[in-house]
């Protein structure tokens, strides 16, 4: 099947003008690592968050999507190491203000 047929059939399966021009997106690059479709349902007006959001950021709604998904995926397997990092850095950064207000204030450090 040519390109000019393919397009006459998509035209006419979508009642479009077969001889509109048709806006491809070409793709970068292929997947390094083979992906699948998963479909989701998100209310509306967070899709037009999302959207907006996107747009913010410069990227493709789709590619946000993803980006969160496997952030999440990634804290979810972390588990509790991960909990137990965040609370050690949260302690360690108090630790620090503390001792810097205490230097400030002329208290003394008590270690």
């Amino acid at each position: 099947m040519t390109d000019k047929e393919l397009r006459d059939r998509i035209a006419e399966a979508a009642g479009a003008d077969p001889d509109a021009e048709v806006d491809w997106t070409p793709h970068r690059e292929p997947s390094k690592s083979p992906t699948a479709v998963y479909s989701v349902r998100i209310p509306v007006d967070r899709i037009e968050e999302l959207r907006r959001l996107a747009t913010e950021r410069g990227v493709q709604p789709t590619a946000l999507i993803r980006a969160w998904v496997l952030a999440q995926l990634d804290a979810a397997r972390a588990g509790d190491e991960g909990a137990r990092q965040w609370e050690n850095d949260v302690r360690a950064t108090i630790d620090h203000l503390r001792a810097l207000l205490d230097e400030r204030t002329g208290v003394p450090h008590a270690s």
